[in-house]
């Protein structure tokens, strides 16, 4: 036993030197686990008590598979910062070496892997030509192999490929995460890389073709390649579809991938994929802009570009309600008349309009001369019975009572005023009129007359009597006139009294 030691838990509490040459050298190049994997390590050799010193206990305190551990010591071997060594059981045992020994004495010496992948090296520098790649750029490449499991004529297409989009200066970085794509999506044959190359080169060719639409001449970002084939591969669109799509962008002042994605978006959505789908709907929609607009500057509004809910609206007026746009102007007139130059009072307006089937301008204009006709047949009602004062909704409603409810004819009615001219309140004596011979099922002039004649026999004045009538004009035929618009016009005041 020792005489001095550490307390159990000074591990917890103490600090693990790092040195600066490690940070600078070494730390920034390496991935983010292998750096955790070796500072972890780092802290066991300062504290070789600690129970956590096997590659299980570095995989449970890490969160990392035990694979990834020791692929961890791998690289960082190939680094020349530590040592290896495995025995008869498969048990690794890590040796970490003092980086100022090795750099200011020993010197790190990568030639021992270099020699190893020598045939490797030379099909790698063809494809660089004049640049030539340093030791520790071949090192990174060699995690390639050792670390993503990729096979080396993968690694030749893929950098052959980087290299042709990017030319021969494309940094170490960028190559890195480009295979650690490839091996996380499984891309490890000929024939995967190969059919992911060429999927690539249509998507980098449609996207060129896309910016070049736009405006924009450059290379495509890595970015604006996903989007394009997210477009493409996900959402099933052709080039032809994209860039049909692309000329809604016209409408901003600059035109992005982000604001044609959101375009896209919305079509894929509505499952409308292709070119000539796009066409027809942008079209409509643009019409449909404008038509919006139009409402705007009946309403009064200030608005340049229809707002998302109004044009919600005007789907619903047009599809669901099965309105005309005109009627929908028309309604735009009633509502500045009565002072209500909201959407919402507008929209209430054209849906009370549909429920009673008034659709189309011809169906406005042939109510309004409907109402215009009935106008005047109650005011021939009233001059009938001895009064002349313009018709009130009371007398429509009572009207309507009378002709759609009771069946009553013109004729009829007109007999009823006519024995109205002696009483003080017109309207509601004509009405207990016509009810009675409504109970009674009274419906000629024959039958109206011998009602009265028998009912006037009954009043104790009528013995002597003379009962004169009025002389009348004939009312009775009122023939259909084809009202100006100024005409009917005016009577859009009321309209919505149905």
């Amino acid at each position: 036993m020792s005489l001095c030691r550490h307390s159990d838990n000074n591990h917890i509490f103490d600090i693990t030197p790092v040195e600066n040459l490690f940070i600078h050298e070494f730390m920034l190049k390496a991935p983010g686990d292998f750096v955790k994997v070796y500072l972890f390590g780092l802290m066991q050799c300062y504290n070789q008590d600690c129970s956590e010193n096997t590659i299980q206990a570095f995989s449970d305190a890490l969160g990392l598979e035990t694979s990834v551990v020791e692929n961890a010591f791998r690289y960082w071997e190939r680094q020349g910062v530590l040592s290896v060594s495995e025995d008869e059981d498969g048990q690794l045992s890590v040796v970490y070496h003092n980086l100022k020994d090795l750099v200011y004495n020993k010197g790190l010496n990568s030639e021992k892997t270099l020699y190893k992948y020598r045939d490797f090296n030379q099909s790698l520098q063809q494809i660089f030509d004049k640049r030539l790649l340093s030791p520790q750029e071949y090192l990174r490449i060699y995690d390639w192999i050792e670390v993503l499991n990729l096979p080396k004529e993968v690694i030749l297409m893929m950098v052959r490929f980087c290299v042709s989009r990017k030319n021969s200066k494309v940094s170490i970085n960028y190559l890195d995460k480009v295979a650690e794509g490839w091996a996380r999506e499984g891309i490890n044959t000929l024939q995967k890389a190969e059919e992911y190359i060429r999927a690539q080169e249509s998507c980098y060719k449609n996207t060129q073709a896309v910016l070049k639409y736009l405006g924009i001449h450059r290379i495509p970002s890595q970015a604006e390649l996903d989007m394009c084939k997210k477009w493409q591969d996900q959402w099933g669109f052709s080039l032809d579809s994209i860039l049909a799509a692309a000329r809604e962008t016209t409408k901003v002042q600059s035109p992005t991938f982000a604001y044609l994605d959101k375009i896209l978006s919305s079509l894929y959505e509505k499952g409308i994929i292709s070119a000539k789908d796009i066409k027809r709907h942008l079209e409509s929609s643009s019409d449909k802009a404008d038509k919006i607009k139009e409402i705007y500057r009946q309403l009064g509004y200030k608005n340049t570009s229809p707002a998302p809910e109004h044009i919600q609206m005007y789907n619903a007026w047009t599809e669901e309600c099965k309105l005309e746009h005109g009627v929908i102007l028309l309604a735009c007139k009633q509502c500045i008349r009565k002072k209500m130059t909201s959407f919402e009072s507008l929209d209430n307006m054209l849906r009370q309009w549909a429920r009673n089937g008034l659709l189309t301008e011809e169906s406005i204009k042939a109510w309004l001369s409907r109402k215009k006709y009935i106008e005047n047949e109650i005011r021939a009602v009233l001059e009938r019975a001895g009064e002349v004062r313009d018709v009130t909704l009371a007398d429509r409603k009572l009207y309507k009572q009378w002709t759609e409810e009771w069946n009553m004819s013109f004729e009829l009615i007109l007999l009823a005023a006519e024995y109205a001219l002696t009483a003080r309140d017109k309207m509601p004596f004509i009405n207990k009129i016509l009810s009675s011979w409504h109970q009674n099922n009274i419906t000629t002039i024959k039958e109206a007359k011998a009602d009265r004649m028998a009912h006037l026999q009954k009043l104790p004045e009528a013995a002597g009597q003379n009962q004169t009538l009025k002389k009348q004009l004939d009312f009775t035929k009122f023939p259909q006139h084809v009202y100006s618009d100024e005409e009917l016009e005016q009577l859009f005041e009321n309209i919505d009294e149905l």
